[in-house]
């Protein structure tokens, strides 16, 4: 686990980007592939049992993980207001549509927030957040969409996050250099864990990493591999403190909603000291 300490040097330099690994798959999906690749010849049957077995690792690789990779379905669901559409992430994370006009209680405790599209008024007196506008606070007044908007919340009434003595809010991100091809954009932190955005550009990877604290990834733009799991725009995963990804590869270029912690694996402070930031 990594803290954002601008004094720490950690001097890594940034593995080769691989090539795009295959998508997990079922055997019976990966057998019926196969066929239909190669009807009138089978493959050898030690080649299939090899294939097989990556995919059973694959499979037990991934199953700690929460992941949605599909196209998320919302509907209106109780104790949501009219006019919202809401889709359950992992615990108490959403993904809200919100029609123009439409109020959302703040409820208890730290509320935080992504405007994904359209304007949302925060009631801070300040112009609407717009898309990758940030907000993580007491929020005084309900939130209320100028237009229609989608965003993600997150309540923090039992943590992670305390809320901060003055809400945060940014309306728009603040880019910086993590490693070759990867920038981010620090939200919010608190010494353990960590709010950003993450924009990789095609051939970017991260090297494999273990989780000390729980990890949300959702997919703004574009599409990533976390191991080989291919997570498409709009999927989403949650993955356990104690768990570990593959290594994180994107063959197109994508734009990533993070948190969590960051690890040392996915700082390469050489790069950064050459784009002229502080080291991480």
């Amino acid at each position: 686990m990594t803290k954002l300490n601008p004094h720490d040097a950690l001097g890594l330099a940034p593995p080769a980007a691989h090539q795009r690994a295959p998508q997990a798959s079922g055997e019976t999906e990966l057998s019926a592939a196969l066929a239909a690749l190669l009807p009138q010849v089978p493959p050898p049957p030690a080649l299939l049992s090899r294939l097989r077995q990556r995919v059973s690792a694959s499979q037990a690789a991934n199953a700690p993980f929460h992941t949605l990779r599909r196209p998320l379905q919302q509907a209106p669901q109780a104790g949501w207001p009219a006019g919202v559409q809401a889709q359950a992430l992992h615990g108490d994370s959403w993904l809200l549509t919100l029609e123009a006009g439409c109020a959302l209680p703040t409820g208890d405790g730290a509320l935080e927030l992504l405007v994904l599209d359209g304007e949302l008024d925060d009631g801070s007196g300040q112009p609407p957040l717009k898309r990758l506008g940030y907000l993580l606070g007491l929020a005084a007044q309900p939130l209320r969409a100028q237009t229609r908007c989608r965003v993600y919340l997150r309540r923090h009434a039992n943590g992670p996050y305390r809320a901060p003595a003055q809400a945060q809010r940014l309306a728009e991100p603040a880019w910086q250099p993590l490693r070759d091809g990867v920038q981010i954009a620090p939200l919010f932190g608190d010494g353990e864990r960590y709010t950003l955005l993450a924009r990789f550009s095609s051939g970017a990877r991260v090297p494999a990493h273990a989780h000390g604290v729980d990890e949300e990834c959702l997919m703004v733009e574009g599409e990533l591999f976390l191991g080989d799991v291919l997570l498409p725009e709009g999927g989403y995963q949650f993955a356990p403190a104690g768990s570990q990804h593959g290594d994180l590869f994107a063959d197109s270029d994508c734009l990533l909603f993070f948190h969590g912690a960051i690890d040392a694996a996915a700082v390469d402070n050489t790069h950064r000291a050459q784009q002229g930031w502080p080291a991480l």
